[in-house]
């Protein structure tokens, strides 16, 4: 099979998808998401995941996804995370809002890679006191950024 090359601008549906968004302009294709991950740290599977070739699961709260491809800049990116604040799958909230929720972020021990993000989850941070790291059901981090 010979590769070869397509070039478009907008790419379109033939009409199976419903509502209003039917197209979607390529350049917001080549700047978007280039990995995600659905990590279920209790259970210690991962849900979901794109541009990921494995995850390494430290110690609680403490996890690193590896990507598939690299990321073209170490620094020269945006990383989004959340975690559901559950670690029984949504049967009951793992903390009350008093104790400062739950928080997920890029691990600071880490030097930043073009190969993989670390990332911690953590509980219970108030203004005077740290949180503790946490497993929980459900954590979500995306990258953007170029690709190398």
């Amino acid at each position: 099979m010979a590769n070869g090359t397509i070039a478009f601008d907008t790419l379109s549906t033939s009409g199976q998808i419903s509502g209003t968004a039917k197209s979607v302009d390529t350049d917001y294709l080549a700047s978007g998401i280039k990995h995600w991950v659905n990590y279920d740290a209790v259970n210690q599977t991962t849900d979901g995941s794109l541009n990921q070739s494995g995850l390494t699961d430290h110690d609680n709260g403490l996890f690193t996804s590896t990507y598939t491809n690299n990321l073209n800049s170490a620094a020269d990116k945006c990383i989004l995370g959340m975690s559901w604040d559950t670690e029984n799958d949504g049967s009951s909230q793992r903390t009350a809002n008093a104790r400062g929720g739950i928080n997920i972020n890029q691990d600071g021990n880490t030097v930043n890679s073009t190969a993989s993000i670390k990332v911690k989850v953590y509980q219970g941070s108030t203004g005077s006191a740290d949180g503790g790291e946490v497993d929980q059901s459900a954590n979500y981090w995306a990258t953007m950024g170029d690709l190398a």
